[in-house]
């Protein structure tokens, strides 16, 4: 029962950051990872998966510390992002299982500088190389639905980057932002 609830979580949380990626406002974008973090987390979390839960946990209060900082159009400080980086590396080694969850630490830092990053295309460029990471660390978990479902985020990504960059570059187009 634990395993096709997190799998509903699971993708309940991917149509959420995938509609993340597809607004060119930061702040609806972090709006979007708020709510689908929580769904990440309890996916994760309803498996036993202690550094993905706890780590996503973390990201939620990120996402959400990030989207006042947004809201207010003031540029975060930097020790916050060594804050979160520390929080990170803490709950990877508290909650450490095997030598695969360095992958998720890795994509949790990497995540985390993106999300600092206050330019959105540059955010959604960013977060590709952690999510091959993820997929990778699903897929030596034997958790394929996850790893499947993370390259479905990958590919929307991937498209959103050059739908973003193609509009950008014919401004003429920019209505349909």
């Amino acid at each position: 029962m634990n395993f096709i609830l997190a799998q509903i979580l699971g993708f309940i949380a991917l149509i959420l950051v995938c509609l993340s990626y597809a607004h060119n406002n930061k702040k609806l974008f972090l709006a979007y990872q708020i709510i689908a973090n929580a769904f990440y987390a309890a996916s994760f979390l309803s498996l036993g998966v202690l550094v993905g839960g706890l780590n996503t946990i973390i990201s939620i209060l990120r996402v959400t510390v990030l989207y006042f900082f947004e809201k207010k159009d003031i540029k975060p400080p930097a020790w916050l992002y060594v804050v979160f980086s520390l929080l990170y590396l803490l709950a990877g080694n508290i909650c450490f299982q095997s030598n695969l969850d360095i992958l998720a630490v890795v994509a949790y830092e990497i995540f985390n500088m993106a999300m600092f990053i206050r330019d959105i295309q540059v955010t959604r460029l960013m977060m590709i190389f952690p999510n091959v990471l993820i997929v990778i660390y699903n897929i030596l978990s034997q958790t394929y639905t996850n790893a499947a479902l993370d390259m479905v985020e990958i590919i929307v990504l991937i498209s959103m980057a050059i739908k973003f960059s193609w509009i950008m570059k014919n401004k003429k187009y920019r209505y349909l932002l």
